[in-house]
């Protein structure tokens, strides 16, 4: 993907762990989402990131911010000790290790989740990370340098329904990373229209097919998304593993 900025470089530049230990693996980000409309109709979904700091520097956000935690599928383990330098001491494998484990934790309990589909049919990619992330509310997998395929969900996550929908930018893709992140924000804002014009919660079971066009807008610069192949989808569930054989008669 010559020329693509990775999701994952965006996020390690922000990590303070990245600085001490340089083969770390993607961190996550708390990320929050703020829509307004744009000066020419189009909605504009601010997306700010923060860094999830070590232990013991947890930082209270504003009650004001509508966050959630955001993962870049983490590097596997042996592509990482491939790149500690043969200087380091037990020590410092060891407190790596650690941190890769902690970022293990924070992803399997992120509300977003993205990474790259390389050599994989992109909804394939999609499908598989998903079944990794199931906890995950929208799942996007970056297939070039300027598009994201996002699945969102619209129903109870076991249920795996939603709508993929194809993220392309115009021109400057701006942070791919937060597309899906985008997205998202989107549907809780109109959510969050939809329940002023009625008396009921509105469910996101109800949720209309994404905008044709949104602008990611990160550091005050937008970024046109265009947004194509809405379609909904429900996912076949996984198997459930063999019932394990009990009773008398299989003692």
């Amino acid at each position: 993907m010559s020329g693509a900025t990775d999701g994952g470089e965006e996020l390690t530049q922000q990590h303070p762990m990245v600085a001490v230990y340089p083969g770390a693996r993607v961190p996550a980000a708390e990320v929050d989402t703020h829509p307004t409309p744009g000066p020419d109709g189009t909605l504009q979904v601010h997306v700010t990131r923060y860094p999830v700091e070590p232990p013991g520097l947890m930082w209270q956000s504003p009650p004001s911010l509508t966050m959630h935690l955001l993962a870049v599928e983490p590097r596997p383990w042996d592509e990482i000790e491939a790149r500690i330098p043969a200087s380091w001491t037990e020590e410092q494998r060891r407190k790596l290790a650690l941190e890769n484990m902690h970022q293990d934790q924070l992803a399997a309990s992120a509300t977003v989740v993205i990474a790259h589909a390389g050599d994989t049919p992109p909804l394939l990619a999609l499908d598989s990370l998903r079944r990794r992330r199931a906890a995950a509310q929208a799942v996007g997998v970056i297939t070039d340098e300027r598009t994201v395929l996002v699945w969102l969900s619209t129903s109870d996550l076991a249920a795996a329904s939603g709508y993929t929908v194809t993220m392309t930018a115009d021109a400057d893709p701006g942070p791919l990373s937060l597309y899906p992140s985008a997205l998202l924000g989107w549907a809780l804002w109109w959510r969050e229209q939809a329940d002023r014009l009625t008396d009921e919660h509105v469910s996101f079971e109800e949720l209309p097919p994404p905008p044709l066009e949104l602008d990611v807008v990160e550091a005050w610069t937008p970024y046109r998304v265009g947004l194509s192949s809405h379609e909904r989808v429900t996912f076949t569930p996984l198997p459930r593993p063999p019932r394990e054989p009990d009773g008398p008669e299989y003692r």
